[in-house]
């Protein structure tokens, strides 16, 4: 038997369903039993299998990996680990004020994320 069949109680005689209920001693679980859902009678104590007796659960693989057919030990390449940005914001002729980020090289406004070929690093302070 278990949580949810139907269940036809000599006790009460209804046709009804077992419901699962903790034993408790105070604040402490002793264990779960079954009872009938009309009339609360005890049916049947829920005997609790050991981890070392059930048997083992299939190793866990990931999903991600399973959905890609691809193997998880693969490493990934991360494209924010690039060694070199080449933002407007770190090169050369960039001029920055509190108003506009000014290209030197261009003769024009640039935003900061903008990149462009003929990037040179800025040598810093």
């Amino acid at each position: 038997m278990k949580v949810g069949d139907s269940w036809d109680c000599p006790h009460c005689g209804n046709s009804s369903f077992l419901k699962k209920e903790s034993v408790m001693d105070g604040w402490t679980k002793v264990g779960e039993v079954l009872k009938c859902a009309s009339c609360g009678v005890l049916v049947e104590e829920i005997k609790e299998v050991s981890a070392a007796t059930a048997e083992p659960a299939a190793p866990k693989t990931n999903a991600l990996a399973a959905l890609l057919g691809g193997d998880d030990t693969e490493k990934i390449a991360n494209p924010f680990e690039q060694t070199e940005r080449r933002f407007c914001r770190d090169c050369k002729h960039r001029v920055m004020n509190a108003f506009r980020i000014y290209c030197s090289l261009h003769d024009r406004d640039v935003g900061p994320m903008d990149d462009c070929p003929q990037y040179e690093k800025r040598e810093l302070l």
